[in-house]
């Protein structure tokens, strides 16, 4: 069984996930609460805990000042971030900061449940898998280094047939859990963000180079002439010709 500390402001949110954790009956325990971040930090110094829910808008000391702190105070404990919809920014942060996953108020059951058994999962897989085992990924417990390697594969890749399906199958990741993080993180769905970075590589084509825009369109992953053409008016407000025209050297 998983030990839980919560760490929340609000008594009932303390109390409702504490409700949502045992009635999902799953193998997590929500073992104490804390109400800051520094009351928080008291109690990983007097018990063990497995996984840690924090608010990130907490009096005295909030979920990103505890994190950093614990960072300074060696208290490898996973975070998930509790957040609300207006505090974005604030999830994205949370994951540079090393939280793996986080969660929007209000909190849903099977939202919960996911974040908890994939969670799981990634925690069974570091006691089984040998460190030599190679992988097509390299992540580790940061929400934000995974999206940080996609983002490396994408900017290298991005001519070849790529979905997020595929890469979460790499990665070892459900995908759903993998489009919330990648959301957060780059502001985009993966899509959009894989076209954004096809249209950029497409503009630097049509400026510095001789290229046909078939074959422009073909280098940048596009089978059809027709959709690059259209895609691209559509993003850029002009034609490829257009472009080039305009900005062509």
């Amino acid at each position: 069984m998983f030990r839980v500390l919560v760490v929340e402001d609000e008594f009932w949110m303390c109390e409702g996930l504490k409700k949502m954790v045992r009635h999902l009956d799953i193998n997590f325990i929500v073992t104490d609460v804390a109400h800051n971040g520094k009351e928080a930090l008291e109690k990983m110094e007097e018990q063990t805990f497995d996984l840690l829910f924090a608010d990130i808008n907490m009096p005295i000391m909030d979920g990103l000042q505890m994190m950093d702190e614990m960072e300074n105070l060696k208290y490898n404990v996973p975070v998930i971030i509790i957040t609300g919809f207006d505090e974005f920014e604030y999830a994205r942060k949370a994951l540079r900061y090393g939280a793996v996953d986080y969660l929007l108020k209000p909190i849903k059951n099977d939202e919960l449940r996911e974040v908890l058994e994939h969670w799981e999962l990634e925690h069974k897989k570091q006691y089984s898998l040998s460190n030599n085992e190679p992988k097509s990924l390299e992540f580790n417990n940061s929400g934000a280094d995974l999206i940080q390697s996609i983002l490396q594969l994408v900017e290298t890749n991005y001519m070849k047939d790529l979905s997020l399906s595929i890469l979460a199958d790499q990665a070892g990741y459900n995908a759903s859990y993998l489009s919330r993080l990648f959301k957060v993180e780059t502001g985009k769905g993966f899509v959009q963000y894989l076209r954004d970075i096809r249209m950029k590589h497409a503009c630097y084509l049509l400026i510095n180079s001789k290229l046909t825009i078939e074959h422009i369109s073909q280098k940048v992953g596009f089978l059809d002439e027709k959709h690059f053409r259209r895609t691209f008016k559509k993003d850029l407000g002009m034609t490829p010709g257009e472009y080039r025209k305009i900005y062509g050297k």
